[in-house]
């Protein structure tokens, strides 16, 4: 494994599919003679109205991102033309804009994605010193619910039309943005695409993601052991449009068939697309009251993992084996309780500091990789504690 230490430097590297397809610069020789200084960390306003921008932090949260400091082990099997841990040579403009637009901001998992992306936005204007009006700032929004389709489609709208220099997308339905990539590419405006895909693979420039199929296989593999490789399991997912839920419900389904004969998938139910639908907690409940010798439940985000948790507390005499999708507060403390049996856990710091260099190479016209796998590690109560795995829990 490669080892990178340090706030500067971060994880990184990918999964997916996509083309590419840059906007074309010519910065570096003016960079050069640029003075170096020491700048401060920088993020630019949210712009869109409808949805929920990132509040301007307070200057301990700044305080406690700046100490964020993690290891991280980058896949072995992966052959990638560029380091996504280092913004070194990268040369940008004064002024540079990247712009995320995400599928939610309050959750554990977004917050550490977020916090890769300052970390990156920081040490490009600390490595070019850039300082005041001429530092490379982020936007980084997404709607209040993973769910709201037409929220993140009007965001779209409006990043478009502000012309940032790269757009870094996580879609929440992969159909979706078409139109919105097409007016990208139209516009010159590279899109990144991260933790989601979208279905127009021609119109992205690359993509920085968890290998999602593989690690709803891993999630598979670890429910069987819980359950003793034999009995009835459900499927608890969210956002049935969305590429990173479809590919781990995939993941998990083929596991489950190709080699555990003896277990039997009897349910997937999906968090409800539009008001009136069956809430998650009610779909989870008659599953429960269904079926009785239930022994399983995988949970495909953080958000799926806290509401079957909350529901299976009104049957405390069955012994359900839970697996979850991400690593926050609620789902931490259910492994040291012994409620949930463990996360595939992502790695949010990572693939945020991936996708910003990414980015910036396709702002530069520079070779990226289709795909960048951040990686993903089994938490369970064996290995929770690991030092190494500190960068897995959410904080």
């Amino acid at each position: 494994m490669r080892k990178i230490k340090g706030l500067g430097t971060l994880l990184l590297a990918g999964m997916l599919l996509i083309g590419c397809g840059g906007k074309n610069t010519d910065n570096s020789s003016s960079k050069k003679e640029e003075d170096i200084q020491t700048p401060e960390a920088t993020e630019a306003p949210a712009q869109e109205p409808s949805m929920e921008p990132t509040e301007e932090p307070t200057q301990e949260a700044e305080d406690a991102e700046e100490k964020n400091e993690h290891e991280i082990d980058l896949p072995d099997d992966q052959k990638l033309v560029a380091d996504y841990t280092s913004v070194n040579g990268l040369i940008l403009e004064k002024g540079t804009r990247i712009a995320f637009v995400v599928k939610n901001t309050e959750t554990g998992y977004w917050k550490a994605v977020r916090q890769g992306v300052k970390q990156a936005v920081d040490d490009l204007n600390e490595t070019l010193g850039y300082t005041d009006e001429e530092k490379i700032t982020f936007t980084f929004e997404g709607p209040k619910t993973e769910t709201d389709v037409d929220a993140q489609v009007n965001a779209l709208d409006a990043v478009v039309s502000e012309n940032p220099d790269v757009l870094c997308l996580a879609a929440v339905d992969m159909g979706s943005c078409v139109a919105q990539l097409e007016a990208a590419q139209e516009n010159g405006i590279p899109v990144i695409i991260l933790d989601s895909g979208v279905d127009s693979s021609e119109l992205v420039y690359s993509v920085c993601a968890t290998d999602n199929y593989a690690a709803g296989q891993e999630a598979a593999r670890k429910l069987c052991e819980k359950i003793g490789d034999e009995g009835e399991v459900a499927i608890i997912s969210h956002l049935q449009l969305g590429e990173s839920s479809k590919s781990r419900v995939k993941g998990f389904q083929d596991e489950i068939t190709e080699n555990h004969s003896k277990v039997e998938i009897v349910q997937v139910a999906y968090e409800p697309q539009k008001e009136g639908d069956v809430t998650v907690e009610e779909s989870i409940d008659a599953i429960m009251k269904l079926y009785p010798q239930l022994k399983g439940i995988f949970c495909t985000n953080e958000s799926m993992g806290v509401k079957a948790l909350t529901v299976l507390e009104n049957y405390t005499d069955r012994e359900i084996q839970v697996v979850g999708f991400d690593m926050g507060q609620t789902q931490e403390e259910a492994i040291r309780s012994g409620k949930l049996a463990g996360v595939v856990s992502q790695n949010p710091y990572g693939m945020g500091y991936a996708t910003v260099v990414a980015g910036s190479r396709a702002i530069l016209d520079m070779e990226n990789d289709t795909f960048v796998d951040a990686g993903y590690q089994w938490i369970d109560v064996e290995n929770i504690d690991l030092e190494e795995n500190e960068k897995y829990l959410y904080k």
